[in-house]
């Protein structure tokens, strides 16, 4: 999966894809973070708030599978709340970082 999603912080628009090398969606470096270029912007079909971006972030996760997690479903799908809530933390966190 190579597209691109614009996620809008307060600190400026982060650039998101997934990263081709993670083994699952519960991978900690699940995306890959950059600063959103205008090529960017002017590509993308919609810019994302963050908050927003929760759902996208499940779907995501779902999208990247399971390999190599043997959990129940219930605990699955905590752990892919969970992941989802982690990795607006961390974009919002290397906005912070790299934006401001």
């Amino acid at each position: 999966m190579s597209e691109r999603f614009i996620v809008v912080t307060e600190y400026g628009n982060v650039a998101a894809s997934v990263n081709p090398e993670a083994v699952n969606g519960l991978e900690s470096d699940l995306l890959l973070l950059d600063v959103a270029s205008e090529a960017d912007l002017e590509q993308a079909a919609f810019q994302t708030p963050l908050r927003a971006f929760a759902a996208k972030m499940v779907d995501l996760i779902m999208a990247a599978g399971f390999e190599g997690v043997e959990v129940p479903a219930a605990v699955r799908d905590m752990l892919v709340r969970e992941r989802a809530t982690e990795e607006l933390s961390r974009i919002d966190r290397w906005a912070r970082d790299n934006l401001a």
